[in-house]
């Protein structure tokens, strides 16, 4: 399947969706210290399945025809258009707040802390310390393997599958496994953010590719009851997050339920409940990048506020994913979207990709336009 057929996988999105809620709430528990520490205690490493999903729609959507400076001039363009409005305007805010004194999970929130945000290099080894936002550490990651993208996608274009699953392998287990010093913790490639978060994404991203290798295989499988069974894997993977730490595992899962679930739900023309899915997908973003401005401002507030005991963290919780979905929605329609669009126009043929009467907002829509464009 060439990258101008590419569509968009709904419930993909619709993973992201609630991979990025599961960070929120991972993040959600620590407003009290009574609050058990096994409740979802895994669900971090869902930003290892961000990684896989990026590596794995935007090879699967990237322009086979894609080269020279010019192509991968419009790639980064667009990359930078899908993540660098929200992360500005966090960053904002956070210096905002750092201003009035009022400070986050971290107190961090200098001018070289200022600076290393803007250009989102802050997850590239060069601080001992989280800073303003702190969950844009893997945006810096993410922008890190855009970077080396062009790299990627030659590898995979010139050796075998087979090959590319044990360099995909042998990446894990050097970084996660081999006690690095690069490391706040020796073996902690899982636990990474500030100290070379970006060596961290760097596996998860090439498994994405290998899965969009993998796909383009899987013609005789594109059922769908596949699909179903990669629903199934996903919710398996989510209840063993919420017991278990093992982050091999939950890589493999993941992965699985990946690759399942796009082979499946290739069998259908449209999957049942598009449109809410897609939605909830397009939320997924603002979710991960506005929670801690929620949490600081609204959310700790008002479990304080009405006195609340851990044994109602589930209800609340609950409550919190809500509001916090709604936000991340209107944000999406009026911030996120908008701007995406805009600074689209700066990309080479964009002008032309800006007429497509609906452009869909996620990466596979995006890398569609931009084949269309060249």
């Amino acid at each position: 399947m060439e990258a101008s057929e590419a569509r968009r996988f709904v419930v993909l999105d619709f993973y992201r969706f609630v991979a990025a809620l599961g960070v929120f709430i991972f993040h959600l528990k620590l407003i009290d210290k009574g609050i058990s520490p096994a409740w979802n205690g895994s669900y971090g490493l869902f930003v290892d399945m961000f990684f896989i999903l990026s590596g794995f729609v935007i090879s699967y959507s990237y322009p086979s025809s894609s080269t020279g400076l010019r192509s991968y001039a419009r790639f980064l363009i667009r990359r930078i258009a899908r993540i660098y409005p929200l992360h500005l305007l966090t960053l904002l805010i956070f210096a905002v707040l750092a201003l009035m004194g009022i400070s986050g999970p971290t107190s961090h929130a200098s001018w070289t802390d200022f600076i290393q945000n803007l250009f989102l290099v802050q997850a590239w080894g060069i601080t001992d310390h989280l800073s303003f936002n702190s969950p844009a550490w893997s945006i810096s990651a993410e922008l890190f393997c855009y970077l080396l993208f062009p790299l990627f996608m030659l590898l995979a274009g010139r050796i075998s599958p087979l090959m590319l699953a044990i360099i995909v392998a042998l990446s894990y287990g050097i970084l996660a496994h081999a006690h690095l010093p690069i490391w706040q913790e020796r073996s902690q490639m899982y636990g990474a953010t500030f100290d070379f978060g970006m060596l961290r994404a760097l596996p998860s991203f090439l498994n994405g590719i290998l899965l969009t290798v993998l796909f383009r295989l899987s013609s005789d499988y594109r059922k769908k009851p596949v699909a179903f069974a990669g629903i199934a894997l996903f919710a398996v993977s989510v209840l063993v997050l919420n017991f278990f730490a093992k982050p091999d595992l939950a890589i493999i899962l993941f992965s699985l339920a990946i690759l399942v679930t796009a082979t499946g739900e290739s069998a259908f023309a449209r999957f049942p409940g598009s449109d809410w899915l897609g939605r909830l997908g397009n939320t997924s973003y603002a979710i991960y990048m506005m929670h801690e401005v929620l949490l600081i401002l609204l959310f700790k507030p008002a479990w304080h506020y009405f006195g609340l005991q851990p044994s109602m963290f589930p209800v609340f919780a609950l409550v919190c994913c809500i509001v916090l979905t709604v936000v991340a929605d209107v944000t999406y329609r009026y911030v996120e979207d908008p701007a995406r669009r805009l600074i689209n126009r700066l990309a080479p043929g964009g002008a032309r990709s800006a007429r497509v009467p609906k452009p869909e907002p996620l990466d596979l829509a995006e890398a569609r336009q931009a084949a269309n464009a060249s």
